[in-house]
């Protein structure tokens, strides 16, 4: 997911809610997350996906997630995808941009 994403190690943790060590350590001893880390690193990793295949490329998605948007109150969509909750709601505020509405 760092690879795929771009996302610095730090900030994918933060989402997470995990320590960088961990999932340093993690990958070391070739443990899986628990179910809800599990769940939420699916759910991120298709929503990059998705983000990269709207706007064409990944840095293109990552400069909106990073920015403040109308749809959010002037969050930015990364605030909100430390629940699996928030990744659906980033990911419709996605199919809305698909769809030609503006967010």
């Amino acid at each position: 997911m760092l690879e795929r994403s771009g996302l610095q190690k730090q900030v994918l943790a933060s989402l997470m809610g995990l320590d960088p060590r961990t999932i340093d350590n993690y990958r070391k001893q070739g443990r899986n997350f628990g179910a809800l880390e599990g769940e939420l690193l699916l759910k991120l990793e298709r929503l990059f996906d998705f983000g990269a295949d709207t706007f064409e490329k990944m840095e293109a998605f990552k400069t909106w997630i990073y920015a403040p948007s109308f749809a959010f109150n002037n969050k930015k969509p990364l605030d909100f995808l430390n629940t699996s909750t928030g990744v659906d709601l980033v990911e419709q505020a996605l199919l809305r941009i698909v769809h030609g509405y503006v967010v």
